[in-house]
């Protein structure tokens, strides 16, 4: 008897390399054994895909946590039940003449949101050199990752976050490495809108995590799945796979470090995005109203 696939959307970003354990999951069938088929949907940017989950536009989200943990907190139905990155693979990288981070004073960062993802690493980056927003910089609104690299190559800001393997593109092309994120920060996570169907779901996190765990020990494989979906040179593919092999990254259970999880809620009060101190009754604690790994 032929098992039914089930349809599902998954929204991101872009296609980045982030998402090289989704790739994997439907490339290498740990999808299809569990009876799933997922259709990404690529929304440009990290609110958008925010959105498209709110609105029920697609069934799951790989993106920043920031939106679902403020939704979450307002008393709406999104929800991290996953954790995909906990160490953002980014470098901020600078037009040619920028040599150190004091010259980026009073130039612009590209970001894709003002609200969510890069913009909160870009500022806490900032910040631990000396400079801080809005007094030192603007921010860009310029969409992910790939639309950041051809802000960059014309000139039109200073500087952005980039993803691997667009930060060694980035390099060889004579452009300034300011050094990569060394924090531990919840980049990218699994989101979700409730009610969550836990017999599609748990599979689905189950696959994942069967993906990352092959790309620890298939990195070329891994490279190669990735340079077909992004249509980069396969050098590229395999140092970026590399990177997101060597640990640190993706958390192999997929339970983000308390640590990742704490600088994104640190980022979302200093934002004033949700409030300040919960213990004072201002509002729930958002990693209990957020968070929910039993999905897992």
């Amino acid at each position: 008897m032929i098992r039914p696939m089930r349809e599902i959307t998954v929204g991101v970003v872009a296609p980045a390399y982030v998402n090289v354990p989704l790739w994997v999951a439907q490339e290498r069938g740990f999808l299809e054994r569990r009876g799933l088929r997922a259709a990404e949907r690529i929304c440009g940017t990290t609110h958008g895909v925010t959105n498209a989950l709110r609105d029920g536009e697609v069934d799951i989200a790989l993106t920043a946590p920031e939106g679902s943990i403020a939704d979450a907190v307002g008393g709406g139905p999104l929800r991290v039940v996953a954790g995909l990155t906990d160490r953002p693979p980014l470098t901020m990288i600078a037009l040619a003449r920028h040599h150190a981070f004091d010259d980026l004073r009073g130039g612009r960062i590209g970001t894709s949101s003002l609200t969510e993802g890069t913009r909160h690493v870009a500022e806490r980056m900032l910040a631990a050199h000396g400079l801080t927003y809005p007094a030192d910089y603007d921010f860009a609104l310029e969409g992910s990752h790939v639309e950041r690299w051809k802000a960059l190559q014309a000139g039109m800001i200073d500087a952005a976050l980039q993803m691997i393997p667009y930060d060694d593109m980035a390099v060889e092309a004579g452009f300034t490495s300011l050094g990569p994120v060394t924090e531990k920060f919840a980049l990218n996570a699994v989101c979700v809108r409730l009610p969550a169907e836990r017999a599609v779901l748990t599979p689905f996190l189950r696959a994942l995590a069967e993906a990352a765990e092959w790309l620890g020990g298939h990195v070329e494989e891994s490279a190669a799945i990735a340079a077909g979906r992004t249509s980069i040179e396969p050098r590229y593919a395999l140092r970026a796979c590399q990177v997101l092999a060597d640990g640190g990254i993706i958390p192999r259970d997929l339970r983000s470090a308390p640590g990742a999880l704490a600088a994104v809620i640190g980022a979302l009060r200093s934002s004033r995005l949700i409030p300040l101190a919960p213990s004072s009754g201002a509002g729930p604690d958002p990693i209990a109203a957020a968070v929910d790994y039993s999905y897992l």
